[in-house]
């Protein structure tokens, strides 16, 4: 099924044409709040409403989709050389059988079958290429892929603002594959707007308040020098008694970067958990297989300044790009991109680290590239977009 567009028809015969958020809710089958809009046999809106609506199940078709390797995502899934014919799609009817759960190249003996379980999520950006909105059911896509290819399944995803509509977009999404969310206000401009916008996007979830794990105000705004400390955690304080008051009871946090913390405490002890980003690219003095040894100590790092050094540390992002420029002994790469997440998940099951966010689905490259992130911005994505 393809939306927007999908008409039906209402008990009077009238045709309904369902709205591009509202069926997407509904993608496993079954009824879904949201909005229709009725017209008449020339096809002109007379009138809208707000009802419940029954949907025939999502079926995602077969794509050639492929990740960077290891239990997160799969072994075998690479990005495709340069100027190389990516692998073909394989049709409904293909008669090649899929790989078994037993096949000893899903998961490499280096590799802890476990290690992905620690991997509690990963970043999500619903724009395309030219910078545009993706659209319900391409978003709804993305979430397909990233459920049938990454393993375990994810249970946790990460969105950075309210723009394009995305809350309500990907809200749907979540419920079909059901993960959690991290939501984020990305500007501390207007926080009344976008709570509202936020809280108003909560009619296209089946569960509400219950889907969101997180909502985070701003990200690396102290590092980028985009606000100051005290601006930041009034936001924090002004958003978190917002969103109580709209009956979200979850974290409320501020995320910034390790070393915005280690400066700032107060990011950290002013939020409900402390959430950090770590990228080991961007230290000059780390190849890729020690990505894992330098976030871990980043966490370490931060908890000692924290007015309590117990407090739940969450790693809100980090990764590494298969292309750009190098960073001294920091090299982008398709197998460097590999050795960095194993590096890091290796750490992440063997340790008590808290929580850890991957950093990112696809390639932003809709992002511009520059030279202080080496050319490498638009190119963190484990998985090959549709």
């Amino acid at each position: 099924m393809r939306y927007p567009g999908m008409v039906v028809k209402d008990p009077d015969g009238k045709k309904v044409i369902v709205t591009d958020n509202a069926p997407v809710i509904a993608a496993n089958g079954g009824e879904v709040r949201g909005v229709i809009v009725y017209v008449d046999d020339k096809n002109s809106a007379f009138t809208t409403t707000t009802e419940m609506i029954r949907v025939r199940p999502y079926r995602p078709r077969p794509t050639g989709f492929r990740g960077v390797g290891g239990t997160w995502p799969r072994p075998g899934w690479a990005h495709p050389e340069p100027n190389s014919q990516p692998s073909p799609s394989p049709s409904p009817s293909s008669s090649q059988p899929s790989p078994s759960p037993d096949d000893p190249n899903l998961h490499p003996p280096h590799i802890p079958a476990n290690a992905a379980a620690n991997a509690t999520g990963i970043t999500y950006s619903p724009y395309n290429a030219d910078g545009t909105c993706r659209s319900a059911s391409q978003i709804l896509d993305d979430f397909q892929r990233l459920a049938t290819h990454t393993d375990p399944p994810a249970r946790l995803v990460r969105i950075y603002g309210v723009d394009c509509d995305q809350v309500a977009r990907v809200l749907p999404a979540a419920d079909a594959i059901g993960v959690q969310l991290f939501l984020g206000i990305f500007s501390l401009n207007d926080l009344p707007g976008q709570i509202a916008t936020l809280s108003a996007a909560m009619n296209y979830s089946a569960r509400g308040w219950a889907a969101i794990d997180t909502v985070s105000v701003g990200n690396e705004l102290v590092n980028n020098g985009q606000a100051s400390v005290k601006q930041v955690v009034d936001a924090l304080t002004a958003a978190r008694g917002m969103l109580r008051a709209l009956g979200y009871e979850g974290p409320v946090v501020t995320v910034d970067t390790f070393l915005a913390v280690e400066r700032n405490p107060a990011l950290c002890d002013e939020s409900d958990y402390c959430a950090i980003n770590a990228h080991a690219f961007f230290d000059a003095d780390t190849p890729a297989e020690r990505a894992g040894d330098f976030v871990a100590r980043k966490v370490a790092d931060v908890r000692e300044v924290l007015r309590d050094p117990g407090k739940r540390v969450v790693v809100t992002e980090t990764g590494w790009p298969w292309q750009g420029n190098a960073n001294g002994l920091a090299v982008p790469g398709r197998e460097n991109q590999r050795v960095a997440i194993r590096s890091i998940l290796d750490v992440w099951g063997n340790e008590n680290l808290g929580g850890l966010i991957l950093f990112t689905a696809f390639d932003e490259t809709w992002k511009k590239a520059e030279k202080g992130t080496f050319y490498a911005e638009q190119f963190w994505g484990m998985y090959e977009a549709s």
